[in-house]
């Protein structure tokens, strides 16, 4: 039964991650309705440069937002799911710990450096969007390590 856990730890909360993130994608687009993905020109890739160049900032950080926030939901699963035993949680260095909470938050990483690869970003969005991932991935990790400890 650990293995199977192990197993399903990941697609299940990359999955859970992912749909959070799609669904505020889509939620910032009915609130902000120029940022809506309908809108985004996907076969020309100098009108949708142009296009992404001429959204609001708010538009862009919901964009961001809505990446660190899956990437939270994500790590935070993996470690409910995750078959560690209390004894783990509490007596390992806090990064060994937290390991299933950093792998999604370093998926999600390079699953967002491949995105900024298909859509072009302002270099600023860029590099803050691509910083956020670990860091929210820790946060949301040690959150429920200490939910798991209680």
């Amino acid at each position: 039964m650990k293995i199977i856990r192990w197993i399903l730890v990941y697609p299940i909360a990359i999955g859970a991650g992912s749909m959070l993130m799609l669904w505020l994608h889509d939620v910032s687009g009915q609130l902000i309705p120029e940022a809506s993905m309908e809108l985004l020109p996907m076969d020309d890739p100098e009108a949708m440069k142009s296009h992404i160049q001429e959204l609001p900032s708010s538009a862009k950080w919901a964009v961001m937002v809505s990446h660190w926030l899956g990437t939270a939901l994500a790590a935070f699963l993996a470690m409910l799911v995750a078959p560690l035993s209390r004894e783990w949680i509490q007596c390992k260095p806090l990064l060994r710990a937290s390991f299933p909470g950093w792998v999604l938050g370093v998926v999600f990483f390079f699953a967002g450096a491949a995105n900024a690869a298909m859509i072009p970003l302002p270099k600023w969005m860029l590099l803050t969007d691509l910083a956020g991932y670990l860091p929210v991935a820790f946060v949301a990790s040690y959150l429920a390590m200490n939910a798991r400890k209680s």
